[in-house]
């Protein structure tokens, strides 16, 4: 098979196949999870010089010839000036913060022009010192890529390890963003039951124990562990080192899609933290972080960290794809990052953190005051959502109770079909507390919610 070549430049190569890979014996390679698009997608003699610029090499590619740079005196930015807000919960008057910060070169210079497809070096050096910090991993055994998004990050990530129709392992209720990647695929949805403390390591084994000996094996899990987006459920440290025990029998990769993290008030240890508790050799976790929740969702904003192999392979994606971010987005947080520091930046999770909960407190009591005896839900210690179970009603279909009664109330949610690979039944409903108006929408919404469920019970002959 010829070799594609696509660019990109300062991603780490990953090692020839049958070499060693993390300090194992030889035996495993993280290339070895990899498509067989991405094992003959390569990087160019373009985009792939850029690797080897560096004080003392005159470079055509990046002075006048080969990349196509626009020249930089044709960019109409002197400097770009951020006005910041005070610190999350605490009054104007007790900022003692600097009114602004500003971009100027050489790092405005960086952001203004083209950039390395996994991200400009500066914010990856810093997110690399948050991992290390945060998830207590080394640097230099694992890579970093930025992407527009971490939902840009996971559509490539599933290129990268999984041929047309290959099957996939996913938590069910999942995120609904991730199934246009698997659909383009093909893929073949292999759902795992979650329960209220997240992805159950039993219903994994039992469904990876009773996997047909004639069809081919899945290899890769999706799971979202902390504030999922529908249940709201966080799995503990203990249930993610079940599950990574159930993985590594199985030959299981994991994608850990995270962007409610640092939304909760105490931080649970990572699947790529504990990786390492049953893999020493490590390279067994893609994780992807978002700044959406944190920073700006309009910032396009996420990263992906995890074996070099499989980041490089995703790399490879972006650089035929786009080429890079934003490298203006990019800037942005990284001077954002550089002022605060990372125990700045930890602060202003744990406001945003303290924020939710105090959200999800309100908005959860006026769930209760007209939902209890019709519904229950798992009270969620991270995210923005509450899954709401209609069976103490006798509703097994939310789908027909949002379409019909809901909406002649004046009352919307998301019914659970929608988070179901395969669209099938469900007896829940998400709402969001994230921007609801707490005191008078909440309120009336949870009512007309109630009287909706009320008129469903009639309708089936249950009251």
């Amino acid at each position: 098979m010829t070799a594609t070549t696509i660019s990109t430049e300062t991603a780490p190569q990953a090692p020839a196949p049958g070499t060693k890979a993390n300090g194992t014996s030889g035996k495993y390679n993280p290339r070895s999870y990899l498509s067989d698009r991405a094992k003959v997608t390569e990087i160019d003699g373009i985009r792939g010089l850029m690797a080897c610029e560096g004080p003392g090499v005159v470079s055509f590619q990046a002075l006048t010839w080969n990349a196509g740079r626009p020249n930089p005196d044709t960019f109409p930015f002197n400097s770009i000036t951020l006005n910041l807000k005070p610190p999350l919960g605490l009054p104007e008057s007790s900022n003692n913060m600097p009114v602004s910060i500003t971009i100027e070169d050489p790092d405005l210079a960086t952001a203004l022009q083209y950039a390395p497809s996994a991200g400009i070096p500066k914010l990856r050096e810093w997110l690399a010192d948050l991992q290390a910090h945060v998830h207590e991993r080394p640097r230099g055994d694992y890579a970093i890529s930025v992407g527009s998004g971490s939902q840009d990050l996971m559509f490539k990530g599933f290129q990268a390890v999984l041929n047309p129709g290959d099957p996939v392992l996913l938590e069910t209720p999942m995120y609904a963003g991730v199934l246009p990647a698997l659909r383009i695929l093909k893929a073949d949805y292999a759902e795992v039951d979650v329960d209220d403390q997240g992805l159950s390591a039993k219903n994994l084994e039992k469904v990876l124990s009773e996997w047909p000996a004639d069809k081919k094996r899945p290899r890769v899990l999706y799971t979202s562990p902390i504030g999922s987006n529908p249940s709201g459920c966080s799995a503990s440290k203990e249930r993610k080192l079940e599950v990574l025990k159930v993985c590594k029998k199985y030959d299981v990769l994991i994608f850990e899609d995270d962007p409610y993290y640092y939304l909760a008030q105490e931080l649970i240890p990572s699947y790529f933290a504990l990786e390492k508790q049953v893999y020493p050799e490590g390279g067994h976790v893609v994780r992807f972080d978002s700044f959406s929740k944190l920073l700006s969702a309009g910032m396009r904003l996420g990263f992906a960290t995890g074996p070099k192999e499989i980041l490089h392979a995703i790399d490879v994606s972006t650089a035929g794809a786009n080429l890079h971010t934003s490298a203006v987005s990019q800037g942005v947080a990284l001077r954002l990052m550089q002022y605060w520091g990372i125990e700045g930046f930890l602060a202003h999770g744990r406001a945003v953190a303290k924020l939710y909960t105090d959200r999800r407190a309100q908005f959860e009591a006026t769930a209760h005051k007209y939902l209890d005896g019709l519904a229950s839900w798992v009270s969620p210690v991270a995210g923005m959502f509450l899954w709401i179970d209609l069976r103490p009603a006798g509703i097994e279909d939310s789908y027909e109770l949002i379409r019909h009664e809901a909406l002649a109330k004046g009352v919307l949610g998301v019914p659970g079909m929608a988070f179901y690979p395969t669209g099938r039944k469900s007896s829940h409903v998400r709402v969001s507390f994230s921007i609801v108006d707490l005191e008078d929408e909440s309120d009336l919404g949870f009512q007309r919610l109630a009287e909706a469920i009320k008129d469903k019970r009639k309708a089936l002959g249950l009251a």
